[in-house]
């Protein structure tokens, strides 16, 4: 079987993994398996990935069980690990996708045809059709998810098209971690874009990167690639930020997730940064996938389901090196809405405000 979405045909998919059956599958080791083997993959992605294998090994017979066993695989991965923001973003997403997908009725005519809605799979078999095989809708969904998966792993690239209008030549970019989105944004903007009938030059602009200790590795990474593109690249500590900010013309940066009133949760400095930002008049911009939007709502830098571990108060020297709480290898921090110019998305360049408006769309 073939399914024509946007004009392009994709055949049944093979999903990655063992033969194993649904009641032994392991669906954290498949989540940090599949990080391991894509460096490239997002946290939300890999989770999605992650129930779609578990579907495809699944014995599930009816619309509610395969409903009923995708909220249980989500809620054990979200249990086993520290930080579950941004993995249940992406596990609410497809959960949303699977209820759409599973109630959407066929067409008319029984073709697949296309669709130009930004999540939407194609029409799905009826499930009200006593004469309808659940195999079916099952199989159905199961090449719709691989595409849809696809489609997500590829939102970098449509966000280099959407945020290089705004980088614009002779001036200075500022951004800090090790974001592989901002990085491809950044890299693609150096290079010409050949839309057909135009072809858009390379942006002449310099990038300034705060450095931070704790991804020194992923920011070396990112520096190198820029400069290996001719993107002249100057790096500063993050005690040198107010110091360097007179001669920034804009900030970019990545997120871990995308909060429901649309703000970011992202590597722990992107606050202060944005603060400096505000104080200092540059416009404060994020480059954000859509599968990291989702209901998080957090009301202040505390207000998170664990403990970071980062603040600890001590009086005894030899009690602190004995008992003294393990930091989060990654702390989080929340950066609210007003601080943030716009988001460089996928599907198109929002603001706070309309990010809040999809959320609320997309989780109805």
């Amino acid at each position: 079987m073939a399914d024509v979405q946007d004009g392009a045909v994709t055949r049944d998919l093979p999903l990655r993994g063992s033969n194993a059956d649904a009641e032994s599958f392991d669906i954290v080791a498949t989540y940090h398996r599949l990080l391991k083997e894509d460096p490239d993959l997002t946290m939300p992605m890999a989770a999605i990935e992650a129930l779609i294998e578990f579907l495809g090994h699944s014995q599930v017979k009816t619309v509610y069980e395969t409903i009923d066993l995708v909220k249980t695989q989500s809620e054990k991965l979200q249990a086993a690990v520290r930080n579950p923001i941004a993995l249940s973003h992406g596990t609410d997403l497809f959960s949303q996708y699977l209820i759409m997908s599973l109630k959407q009725p066929a067409s008319s005519s029984g073709s697949n045809g296309s669709n130009n809605s930004k999540s939407s799979p194609a029409p799905q078999p009826p499930l009200d059709n006593p004469h309808e095989s659940f195999e079916v809708v099952r199989q159905h969904l199961l090449r719709n998810s691989r595409l849809f998966a696809t489609r997500a792993k590829n939102a970098r690239e449509r966000i280099a098209v959407n945020g290089r209008k705004h980088l614009h030549d002779d001036t200075t970019i500022l951004t800090m971690g090790g974001s592989r989105v901002v990085g491809n944004l950044l890299g693609r903007a150096a290079q010409k874009h050949d839309y057909g009938w135009y072809t858009d030059p390379p942006r002449q602009f310099r990038v300034l990167y705060a450095v931070d200790p704790a991804l020194a590795a992923e920011s070396e990474a990112v520096v190198a690639s820029l400069r290996g593109q001719g993107v002249p690249v100057a790096t500063v500590p993050f005690t040198a930020l107010a110091y360097a900010m007179a001669t920034v013309d804009k900030v970019v940066v990545g997120a871990e997730a995308v909060t429901a009133n649309g703000g970011i949760i992202s590597s722990m400095g992107t606050y202060s940064l944005a603060v400096l930002a505000k104080a200092s008049r540059k416009p404060f911009y994020v480059a954000a996938e859509q599968h990291k939007f989702g209901k998080t709502f957090p009301v202040d830098e505390f207000d998170f389901s664990f403990d970071q571990g980062v603040i600890n108060f001590y009086s005894d020297n030899t009690k602190e090196g004995k008992d003294k709480k393990v930091t989060m290898p990654d702390p989080i921090d929340f950066t609210p809405p007003e601080l943030i110019e716009a988001f460089f998305a996928d599907h198109k360049v929002l603001t706070p405000d309309e990010v809040a408006k999809e959320v609320i769309d997309m989780l109805m």
